[in-house]
């Protein structure tokens, strides 16, 4: 199961990538980054109350343990507040800095959930997740192209993206927290629907979002919404329920890996040396830690 946990949370890192390339296209036309944040929540929001409700009852919590008695509890508000704000600190960094410094300082999170996990359970993590975590920061940082560049940096931005990378982080360890009481979409539906209430309340205060219901725009919304919100945030809870969460932000730095291969795809940019082996590294990082789980499974 762990090797599908690393599988899920791949697929989701794709549909992530692809979906950061549609709302590009959105923000070309005329959709504000605010709009965007508020419109894939609450598609998200609606699609996973469907699941919930009419879905299959494994869905709902793990075969293994039954739902806890209680509904809700306070670490799925501060889920639900991680969820809205990821997005909308790291379209205000894209905004305030180049996307490749925004990229790299959002995909230090894996440290951070790999400090976290230790402080959590007072423990050195396991030297091939050290070295997993190195591998895929470096490759991060040269699939950006970061080191190649002459950047101006914004304080705003710089703090935009530093809480990105935290709320990076802090979706991860609460969604490992709660997940095996709730189950993955137990959980994601109750932590949109947290952050749907946020995002309307916000946009309410900001008026009617008309670019949003533009009919050339609503292919694109919906997309975000499902196959870039409910679907891989949905498989990354669930792969985390089969793996830790430290091993699942490593996984989760393939977007990068993928959103550039799209874009020399797509977009017809091209990758230097320096972004293939970046890349390389992140999918060394995520293969050493399928052998790890593989390895585990076959002792366990």
């Amino acid at each position: 199961m762990k090797n599908l946990g690393l599988a899920a949370i791949a697929i989701a890192a794709m549909l992530w990538a692809v979906a950061a390339i549609v709302a590009s296209e959105l923000f070309a036309a005329g959709v504000q980054p605010f709009e965007l944040a508020m419109a894939r929540t609450v598609v998200a929001a609606i699609g996973l109350s469907l699941l919930y409700q009419f879905g299959p009852t494994s869905l709902r919590s793990p075969p293994a343990k039954p739902l806890s008695h209680r509904w809700f509890e306070w670490r799925l508000v501060l889920l639900g507040f991680a969820l809205a704000f990821v997005t909308v600190s790291y379209y205000v960094a894209i905004d305030r800095l180049a996307v490749a410094v925004a990229l790299v300082i959002q995909y230090t999170a894996p440290a951070l959930v790999v400090a976290l996990t230790a402080l959590q359970m007072r423990q050195w993590p396991a030297p091939t997740t050290i070295a997993a975590v190195i591998a895929a920061i470096v490759g991060v940082v040269l699939v950006s192209g970061v080191l190649s560049s002459q950047l101006a940096l914004n304080r705003l931005g710089l703090i935009a993206a530093g809480l990105s990378a935290l709320f990076f982080a802090s979706y991860t360890v609460l969604s490992e927290s709660v997940v095996h009481t709730y189950g993955a979409i137990g959980v994601m539906f109750r932590a949109f629907i947290v952050s749907s209430l946020f995002w309307i309340g916000f946009q309410t205060a900001q008026g009617m979002p008309t670019a949003v219901f533009a009919p050339a725009n609503l292919p694109g919304i919906l997309f975000v919404g499902i196959g870039g919100t409910l679907i891989p945030f949905s498989l990354l809870c669930w792969g985390i329920q089969q793996v830790q969460a430290s091993q699942a932000s490593i996984a989760a730095t393939l977007e990068p890996v993928i959103a550039a291969a799209l874009a020399w795809l797509w977009l017809g940019q091209t990758l230097d040396l320096a972004q293939i082996i970046g890349g390389i590294l992140i999918l060394l990082a995520v293969v050493s830690l399928q052998r790890r789980s593989m390895n585990e499974e076959k002792q366990g």
